[in-house]
């Protein structure tokens, strides 16, 4: 499974990457990767023909397109279009930033992702007993 990190580069300008989410436990419903910290959830409805402008994400956040199609311009150059079932982890908090437009009416949900260096896992043992770990 991949998805596409949208960052900000040297040079302060944005830039696409593709991301393989890696898979980490096979099960008999399917493939599952890691589990990615996050911090909330949100969502979002947009028409048709809406822009926004250069400007940064507001934080390190995932766009999981449910319906619809947008284009993302990077400051770099390069134009995508996302579309149902693509995800976008935005983290280009710096330099100019990318436009956004919307090609069709449609909906997202916004996932706002945690900084790793600061999460540390609650999990349970197989025993019951409970233990912490840095991510």
């Amino acid at each position: 499974m991949k998805f596409i990190k949208l960052y900000t580069g040297k040079d302060n300008k944005s830039y696409f990457v593709e991301v393989d989410a890696g898979i980490e436990t096979k099960q008999p419903l399917g493939d599952y990767s890691k589990k990615y910290p996050v911090t909330g959830m949100m969502f979002r409805h947009f028409e048709k023909g809406a822009s926004f402008d250069w400007h940064n994400a507001p934080q390190p956040q995932y766009i999981i397109y449910l319906e619809g199609e947008v284009e993302v311009e990077t400051s770099g150059g390069e134009k995508r279009v996302f579309k149902s079932g693509d995800v976008l982890f935005a983290t280009d908090l710096a330099g100019k930033g990318h436009i956004t437009r919307t090609l069709t009416k449609g909906r997202s949900v916004i996932v706002t992702a945690q900084e790793v260096n600061e999460l540390i896992e609650s999990s349970t043992k197989n025993d019951g007993s409970k233990f912490r770990s840095k991510l």
